[in-house]
């Protein structure tokens, strides 16, 4: 998600550790900012088991199967049975969402822990104006990986505060900023992975070449990946994964070809040819579908090999390819760009503002 940022007012200001005002690199984008009446985020951790542990350490703090977590801690009850639900304050829950999703203890990355914060805070803020029965958030991939105060660091946290309050917007509303490990030489745009989804003007295929050449996300030392995969081992997934995929049946497939790639050059339709027939597997389900060990695909950038009754898939990147590049983030920061520059070039034409 690559932006314009239209700045601003004043620039944010943030206490040093001695107590001295200094001057952050992000910017507010507009005084007026826009309203959340209600900053309590609820997230939904697990469903309860009779050997459930929990217990209230203090106000504000309790432990639950070993974790810490801010605010409150309560079991709810919904139509799947007894849901453990930790209803805290968006800033606080924040503390405990940049270390499993960015994590590092560089100096260099302060930058890109600041864009995550508030590429993180767009989410949860648009998941939390949506309002839903029980919760807003889960804890997990499905949403943003939380581990609570169990999993607070400084560096995390100094990048929370730095960037208190500040959402990414379109036209005046929250944007859900989605975002990946490793987006490779260029991101995504949302209806090349998912399929079903129409474009979203702020989420284009972003350039991340570096200017020596490599890639911004070169920082993670990763140089790609390969799975192989036997024919048998194909109709195998086929039928276990492929019916949410839109397969009907499986039967022996005697060969997998790359149907279409989409503008990043990611894969957006693979075609199985089987002895019943042609299959096509689409965008992100592609990931879904081919997996190894119960884990699925990296992501949907690779090349496809067939030999000998083995398919040999070579691909790069890690993730779902749309929005802001993790390691991308880092490597623009260790290039010495700042918060609000790696958030413009993810997320193109959105606005920071804060929240009221």
């Amino acid at each position: 998600m690559a932006l314009a940022l239209h700045a601003c007012a004043a620039p944010l200001r943030v206490p040093a550790r001695d107590g001295r005002l200094v001057q952050d690199s992000v910017t507010e984008a507009s005084r007026s900012g826009l309203r959340l009446d209600d900053k309590t985020i609820r997230v939904f951790l697990g469903r309860a088991a009779v050997n459930d542990v929990m217990v209230r350490n203090a106000p504000g703090i309790t432990t639950w199967n070993g974790r810490r977590y801010r605010g409150t801690v309560d079991v709810l009850r919904d139509a799947s049975g007894d849901a453990v639900v930790n209803a805290l304050d968006l800033e606080d829950y924040l503390r405990g969402v940049l270390p499993g999703e960015i994590g590092s203890r560089d100096p260099r990355d302060r930058a890109a822990l600041q864009a995550q914060a508030v590429a993180a805070r767009s989410y949860a803020a648009a998941r939390m104006g949506e309002r839903r029965a029980l919760f807003d958030v889960t804890a997990t991939v499905s949403d943003q990986v939380y581990g609570g105060m169990s999993d607070e660091r400084v560096e995390t946290d100094d990048a929370v505060r730095a960037t208190r309050g500040l959402v990414l917007t379109w036209a005046d509303r929250i944007v859900t900023a989605p975002y990946h490990a490793h987006g490779g030489l260029m991101t995504a745009s949302p209806d090349e992975v998912f399929w079903r989804s129409a474009p979203q003007p702020f989420l284009r295929p972003v350039d991340d070449h570096a200017p020596d050449g490599g890639c911004y996300c070169d920082a993670s030392g990763s140089r790609g990946w390969e799975r192989r995969f036997t024919t048998a081992e194909l109709r195998r997934l086929l039928e276990q994964y492929g019916t949410a995929a839109g397969v009907a049946s499986a039967s022996d497939v005697r060969m997998l070809r790359i149907a279409t790639r989409g503008p990043s050059g990611r894969v957006t339709a693979l075609e199985f040819e089987m002895a019943g027939g042609r299959a096509v597997v689409r965008g992100n389900d592609i990931r879904s579908v081919l997996r190894t060990g119960g884990a699925i695909l990296p992501s949907t950038n690779f090349s496809v090999e067939v030999s000998d009754g083995v398919v040999l898939l070579r691909g790069v990147g890690n993730g779902h390819g749309v929005g802001m590049s993790q390691w991308g983030a880092i490597g623009r920061a260790r290039a010495g760009q700042d918060a609000r520059s790696i958030l413009a070039a993810y997320y193109p034409g959105t606005r920071l503002a804060p929240l009221r």
